[in-house]
């Protein structure tokens, strides 16, 4: 457990920290100001607060409801994931995309919980293909994309894999549940 905490922390922080320090620059540089487009459009750099989730999902929910779901609501299930991480037994890649899922998730939390809002200000898309774009989303989105796709590496590749000890092959139902031979 001792070393699933450490690299959960060594993810877990720096990437809050990282986010925090992300959304106090776009807000003393960004705020209030036009948009400013880099590589023919394709990074577009655009101060907005979201209310809601990504891509403003639940902004337009009555304000009681929308910080329960948003602040009560997910600080549970990241509670219940940061256990999860430290309870069980995982490979390095498997905690260390739920950390970076956590990390994510905390970063957007203390925002909702100091402010009510989130601050986004990155946009990428491709200039001509209309339906070649993202949302405008933040470093700790950025976070729980990456434990995403980390998580879908674990699944196609470590989830595959024999449980440790194991041959690999598959044992009937009466041998598993005969007795051992006595010596």
């Amino acid at each position: 457990m001792r070393q699933r905490m450490i690299l959960m922390l060594l993810i877990t922080l720096p990437c809050v920290g990282l986010d925090q320090w992300s959304k106090m620059q776009a807000t003393a540089h960004l705020a209030g100001k036009p948009a400013q487009v880099y590589f023919e459009g394709i990074l577009r750099l655009q101060y907005a607060l979201n209310p809601g989730a990504w891509g403003s999902l639940g902004a337009s929910l009555p304000d009681p409801v929308r910080k329960a779901v948003f602040t009560l609501g997910v600080g549970a299930v990241l509670a219940v994931l940061a256990v999860y991480i430290l309870r069980n037994q995982h490979s390095k890649l498997m905690t260390s995309a739920l950390s970076l899922v956590l990390a994510g998730g905390l970063g957007n939390l203390i925002d909702r919980a100091l402010y009510g809002h989130v601050v986004d200000f990155l946009y990428l898309g491709y200039a001509g293909i209309s339906w070649m774009h993202t949302n405008i989303f933040n470093v700790a989105d950025v976070a729980i994309m990456a434990g995403a796709g980390l998580l879908l590496l674990h699944a196609l590749t470590e989830g595959r894999k024999p449980e440790p000890g194991s041959d690999g092959a598959e044992v009937s139902e009466l041998e598993s549940s005969q007795e051992p031979a006595q010596k």
